[in-house]
């Protein structure tokens, strides 16, 4: 359900909850989870200074890697994309060729499949652990995953970081491996091989919200 404002979006969705809850999402609309009868107007009017606040804050970070309607993010740097006939990437160039969304998200998980396995094979190695299965997806709220049997998740998106973030997640999902939580003894074992993993967290938040916000990364989720 989507009860937009003339200020913002509003999406609500009932269930069968005992407190409503709000958050402000990277594209800056509200989403409200409440239970059946529950008066969400005067709880936007009730929360309307923190929604502002969110909203300002998503549109700061957003600045960091905003791209035009013709660009995307990929390894850190904004690409030009233009239609043809075939898919392609020129890397010196910065130009991504492909006919439409659909063959250029196979183009590109095809490329970046390449990239994501070189880089967990090296650090596996390096961190003396042993994953299983390692695949590609589109998925809308990480960067990756480990299952309880090893396997591996990764997200589409991470070809748009620069390459130590991307590795960054690649450590962060190996050390799953050891420890499938994110208790004090995790981050600390993430801490002992990334010691600047802080930094890492915030960076890619900042990039999550741009990638939420790109015309063409948006494109590939449809």
């Amino acid at each position: 359900m989507n009860d937009g404002t003339d200020e913002y979006p509003v999406v609500i969705t009932r269930k069968p909850v005992r407190n409503a809850r709000m958050r402000v999402k990277s594209d800056g609309t509200v989403h409200i989870t409440a239970p059946k009868g529950f008066d969400t107007t005067a709880f936007l009017a009730e929360k309307k200074d923190w929604i502002t606040a969110h909203q300002a804050e998503m549109n700061r970070l957003a600045e960091r890697h905003q791209t035009a309607a013709d660009q995307m993010l990929l390894l850190g740097t904004e690409y030009t994309v233009r239609e043809g006939s075939h898919c392609r990437t020129d890397h010196s160039e910065k130009v991504i060729t492909a006919p439409n969304p659909v063959a250029l998200r196979w183009h590109l998980t095809d490329e970046f499949r390449a990239l994501i396995r070189e880089s967990v094979y090296a650090h596996a190695e390096e961190l003396g652990v042993s994953p299983g299965r390692c695949t590609i997806r589109m998925q809308k709220t990480r960067w990756g995953s480990c299952s309880s049997a090893g396997n591996l998740n990764f997200n589409l998106k991470l070809y748009a970081l620069p390459t130590h973030l991307r590795d960054y997640v690649v450590v962060h999902e190996l050390t799953h491996l050891n420890i499938l939580n994110h208790s004090p003894a995790f981050w600390s074992a993430v801490g002992a091989y990334y010691p600047a993993y802080k930094q890492a967290e915030e960076e890619l938040r900042t990039y999550w919200i741009g990638i939420e916000r790109s015309h063409w990364w948006n494109a590939l989720n449809k």
